[in-house]
């Protein structure tokens, strides 16, 4: 399911994007489950452990068969950030290779954590606001990871069950102040976290919709142009080893985001662009992978039979199907509370 917040009239308003349109989630609920009493946020849905998929599908399907669901349509409305006032938002440096490549940065054999501010979201169609004293502002595509219970010292094979769901993050970056404040040690606290460089959405989508999140095919498109791609299976770091990091290093709440990084490619926004972040189930990468994991671990396939699956069959760049093949040929460890945390 796919879940939003909008608003209209004045008004904040629960949406679910559904094929006929948007619906208010919330007055749907009211009317065929009026038990539920925590649907007046999406914050608060994620918070009370709803099983929002089973009982919001169940709504929107009674609603089709009795012909009330044109009355719960929503129109005129404006998108605002999904989760709206998130606990905390946690972002990732540095998490795919062909990036740390591309910035000759240094490799951590620990995920690179820091925070963005909840204050600085915007929705989806929201203007990004350049400073006027910045002469480079990159857009970063990112998969966002929504919890979905609080989460303390939790190891990364349990993760999956901490998690709601999944949506897109642009983590929006000063690149001559991050630079600057490199020598102070702090490069990435002070350059990201300008007014609106948080956009996030336009949509949670629930984690039984998204189902593999290391089979993602991502994109950027400015001005109509697609500027680059990659894909959520080439993360240093996969989603469940971050979350079970974080539920270390920082502790984490339901509502809470984390944004994973982003990929290679050239990434600079200029004033007056307009920049349109997608984020794709690949069904080809997911049944390759199913295959390849096995293979490569029962010894019928070697790595550079692999890359060749994912060069000829999935369309990877060769690169990319090379680390994605030597990840999965190489066992992963597990985050704990018995791992050391940042320094």
């Amino acid at each position: 399911m796919k879940l939003l917040t909008y608003e209209k009239d004045g008004a904040q308003g629960v949406g679910a994007a559904i094929s006929e349109g948007v619906i208010n989630l919330t007055a749907a609920l009211a009317e065929t489950h009026p038990g539920v009493n925590d649907a007046d946020s999406v914050l608060h849905i994620i918070q009370s452990g709803l099983d929002i998929d089973t009982v919001g599908e169940a709504s929107i399907d009674q609603l089709r068969a009795s012909g009330g669901l044109a009355k719960q349509l929503v129109a005129g409305y404006k998108l605002l950030p999904p989760v709206m006032r998130p606990p905390k938002i946690l972002a990732l440096a540095l998490n795919f290779q062909e990036h740390i490549d591309e910035t000759n940065l240094q490799f951590f054999d620990e995920p690179i954590v820091f925070a963005k501010y909840p204050s600085n979201m915007i929705a989806d169609g929201d203007e990004i606001e350049l400073p006027p004293f910045e002469q480079k502002v990159d857009e970063e595509c990112e998969l966002g990871v929504v919890m979905g219970a609080d989460a303390r010292n939790i190891l990364a094979s349990e993760a999956d069950a901490y998690i709601f769901g999944y949506t897109i993050c642009n983590d929006v970056s000063a690149r001559n102040r991050q630079r600057e404040r490199s020598k102070m040690g702090q490069p990435y606290a002070y350059a990201k976290n300008f007014a609106t460089f948080c956009p996030v959405g336009p949509w949670v989508v629930t984690k039984k919709e998204v189902g593999d999140p290391a089979n993602l095919k991502m994109a950027v498109r400015i001005n109509g142009k697609t500027t680059r791609e990659g894909n959520s299976g080439n993360m240093t770091f996969s989603t469940h080893e971050v979350v079970a990091y974080c539920s270390d290093y920082a502790g984490l709440e339901a509502g809470d985001i984390i944004s994973l990084g982003t990929f290679a490619g050239e990434k600079q926004i200029y004033a007056g662009d307009e920049v349109e972040l997608t984020i794709l189930r690949n069904r080809l990468w997911r049944a390759a992978r199913v295959i390849l994991d096995v293979s490569l671990h029962t010894g019928r396939m070697s790595v550079g039979e692999a890359v060749d699956v994912l060069v000829d069959c999935v369309r990877f760049e060769r690169n990319a199907a090379e680390l994605s093949s030597a990840r999965a040929s190489t066992p992963r460890r597990e985050w704990s509370a018995a791992e050391p945390s940042l320094p």
